[in-house]
């Protein structure tokens, strides 16, 4: 595997380990929380709002965790557009 996909194995882990250890257990799982109705645009909208915070946040880590917000975002938003 090359390294840019290893990288990318890594950063998938991590959003995962953000979905089952913060979103699910805070919102719920789809179907049961909001966002299960976002369309394509609303979770990019989403995505957008957690990329413009980077770098503003007083609070340490919260960088880190406004990418994996993001991510998460255009994950469901490419779910959408690709199973619509």
């Amino acid at each position: 595997m090359s390294i840019r996909a290893d990288e990318w194995c890594e950063f998938a882990q991590a959003v995962v380990d953000h979905i089952e250890l913060y979103t699910v257990p805070q919102y719920g799982d789809k179907g049961a929380d909001l966002c299960s109705d976002y369309t394509v645009e609303k979770c990019v909208d989403q995505a957008k709002k957690y990329l413009a915070r980077h770098g503003r946040n007083s609070r340490p880590g919260q960088d880190k965790q406004d990418l994996l917000k993001a991510a998460h975002y255009l994950q469901m938003a490419w779910r959408e557009l690709s199973h619509g």
